[in-house]
């Protein structure tokens, strides 16, 4: 059903499968069987004997290949349970199975040519075989009959003949797919590859920027999946969505290790998906197997009755200001910093706080992203995202914008972060009037120093913040997360 819904309205599929089909008839069950295999908590195969002989020689052996790959949990990791990642990867995998068809089909089975010399004998075969069934029953009932035992016989003959010949076939198309086993290995690994590839990709856009767990709302769904190609055709997004998502698991964890049971006042009934809040009624079904496919699309869909509860609204600490170094030496860090940035914004909006980041590179040029509790979307992250300007650094310009920021956009006790890979020296009258800002409003810099290529220079930054997180000395994940484990508790 999850399939069904996904499938629907997707012309290149559409496109996809109808070529293939043409010259592989199970093709269009191979694209679902694929998204199955990576979606399915448990994956169950069908009995062999209840496959056609094309799906046992072609279809049966890719998925087998494929879920021996070593690309195989990379992909269940990200797309177990994940409707959309598991989409986008069977997509991508069937599109490169697609492309090497002929190939694949060669190196299996002879081609099409043999696979359809096989379908024919099979066939008429299997119609040999219900012409003999047919006249056996037929004897048995009339009783002796010279005449009709003739005919079972040559009926027989036939039948033994054609099944020969189908075994004959087959057997070549099997030794065939044997010695061409590490050219078809070869070409299943390499779609392997491109369906994880795809699958973190999609999986770290959604943890990045989507909208929350799978839900069965089609606006929600439609826009995560322009979401989905948006971020794999732009490589900035993308190498920022993997760092992200991370940096989200990261916080997502954090909160969950901190979470109040049963907060809050109950105070009216919704629909919804957090089985913690549920009513006890909608639990019966799971007491029969028969329900409980219908209890499990109610959760896939965030229909549950649940309780809504009414929460106090309270603002958190200080407002966050993030500076970022965007000068041209800079450029290969970006999208770490950016989704630095990124999951501080996602910290501050969860404590009712403002949030700005500061773009900066030569003296006088810079941009302010402003993000305000409820008034920007996620049209507005992803072009801050997206945004580079280039050229040297001056650290005078964004301090001063952020000066600025705290005196004319009500910044609270701002909590300031600045990313630098550079070195700048700031004028005496300049410190001093900051560190009287500092001193008046109490608020603290966090430098982080991107210096692992250049030690030393750690100078520039000292007399003005408060600590300082270099790339020579801690890895960027552990800077990460001492960033976000300070403003997130």
């Amino acid at each position: 059903m999850v399939y069904q819904d996904l499938r629907r309205d997707d012309p290149g599929l559409d496109a996809l499968e109808s070529s293939g089909r043409e010259k592989l008839s199970t093709f269009p069950a191979l694209s679902r069987d694929i998204y199955q295999s990576f979606y399915s908590l448990n994956v169950r195969k069908n009995e062999a004997d209840t496959l056609s002989e094309t799906a046992k020689r072609f279809n049966s052996p890719i998925l087998e290949e494929m879920m021996r790959g070593e690309d195989y949990p990379a992909i269940k990791a990200a797309c177990e349970g994940r409707q959309l990642p598991a989409y986008e990867a069977a997509g991508e995998f069937i599109t490169q199975v697609a492309e090497d068809l002929d190939s694949l089909m060669e190196k299996a089975g002879g081609g099409k040519k043999a696979l359809d010399t096989l379908e024919r004998l099979e066939d008429k075969r299997d119609k040999s075989m219900e012409q003999l069934r047919q006249l056996l029953e037929k004897l048995e009932r009339s009783g002796p009959d010279s005449q009709l035992e003739k005919q079972v016989l040559n009926a027989a003959n036939r039948a033994q003949s054609q099944v020969n010949q189908a075994e004959a076939v087959g057997r070549m198309m099997q030794n065939n797919a044997l010695k061409n086993k590490d050219g078809i290995a070869a070409l299943i690994a390499q779609a392997g590859k491109a369906a994880a590839q795809r699958a973190e990709s999609a999986a770290s856009a959604l943890m990045a920027w989507g909208d929350g767990p799978d839900s069965g709302d089609p606006k929600k769904m439609e826009a995560d999946r322009e979401l989905i190609k948006l971020v794999c055709r732009n490589k900035v997004l993308m190498e920022t969505a993997r760092y992200l998502g991370r940096l989200k698991e990261l916080i997502q964890g954090k909160r969950k290790s901190g979470y109040a049971y049963g907060r809050g006042e109950k105070y009216s009934v919704e629909l919804g998906g957090d089985i913690n809040r549920a009513l006890g009624s909608e639990f019966a079904m799971l007491a029969a197997p028969e329900t409980l496919p219908l209890f499990l699309r109610k959760l896939q869909r965030k229909g549950l009755k649940q309780y809504q509860r009414r929460e106090p609204i309270c603002k958190g600490s200080g407002d966050i200001i993030c500076m970022l170094d965007e000068s041209g030496s800079a450029e290969e860090a970006a999208p770490w910093c950016k989704a630095v940035a990124l999951a501080l914004l996602d910290i501050a909006i969860q404590g009712k706080r403002r949030f700005a980041m500061i773009h900066f590179s030569s003296t006088g040029r810079f941009q302010t992203d402003l993000f305000l509790p409820g008034e920007f979307d996620r049209e507005d992250v992803l072009k801050a995202a997206e945004t580079f300007l280039d050229g040297n650094t001056d650290y005078k310009t964004p301090l001063q914008e952020a000066l600025r920021l705290m005196e004319e956009e009500g910044f609270e006790n701002a909590d300031m972060v600045f990313v630098t890979d550079g070195a700048c020296a700031l004028g005496k009258d300049f410190l001093d009037h900051l560190k009287e800002e500092q001193a008046r409003r109490g608020f603290s810099i966090t430098g982080v120093l991107l210096d692992q290529d250049a030690v030393g220079f750690s100078f520039s930054l000292e007399p003005f913040c408060t600590e300082i997180l270099r790339t020579s000395e801690l890895t960027q994940e552990k800077i990460a997360e001492n960033l976000l484990n300070a403003r997130a508790a």
